[in-house]
């Protein structure tokens, strides 16, 4: 069977935080469609967690939303920046810490079928100060929460971020592995 291809791409909004282009393919059975992409920088978001077993969380509004969300830290991957690198500086500037064990837990797609933007997920511990300053178009507030209560603030609805509640998802099993070995949480 023959595969879908693009076989052209044209930008017709340069912005910001994203361009929109408008992107050709030839579908496997021969026809050609036009689609609408949001060509958006890849991105990490983080779980930092304490040595009390606190997660620090970051309420910001989201213009998506119409609404503040609580979200884990997050941010885009600057030009020439590694996600790792990524990781640690949006850390120290959205909630004023830095983590000594940084550990890629995987990574996933935010809307593909309308945008090319590719989510990080770092899981960190040891944390120790270290602020650097905040963008200055966030106006955000740190809380941090009990591990034990996440679970139930996503399945309440209290817990609305996407791509929080992924990084949830794929840091279970060391969520778990914490959880049973330290008496301290």
């Amino acid at each position: 069977m023959a595969e879908t291809v693009i076989i052209d791409r044209e930008q017709y909004y340069r912005g910001h935080a994203f361009n929109l282009e408008k992107v050709s393919l030839r579908l496997p059975d021969g026809r050609e469609r036009v689609y609408e992409l949001v060509d958006h920088v890849d991105a990490v978001t983080i779980l930092p967690i304490d040595d009390e077993g606190m997660v620090y969380f970051v309420r910001q509004f989201r213009v998506g939303a119409g609404k503040a969300l609580l979200e884990l830290p997050a941010g885009v991957i600057d030009e020439g920046e590694e996600p790792l690198e990524t990781a640690h500086r949006e850390l120290q500037e959205e909630i004023g810490r830095d983590a000594s064990r940084m550990e890629r837990i995987g990574g996933f797609y935010m809307a593909a079928g309308y945008s090319s933007e590719y989510m990080h997920v770092y899981f960190a511990t040891n944390l120790r100060e270290h602020e650097l300053e905040h963008d200055e178009d966030e106006f955000l507030s740190i809380v941090k929460l009990d591990i034990r209560q996440v679970s139930d603030l996503i399945k309440s609805g209290e817990i609305e971020d996407g791509k929080t509640i992924s990084a949830f998802l794929l840091a279970m099993p060391l969520l778990n592995e914490l959880l049973m070995a330290s008496s301290g949480f």
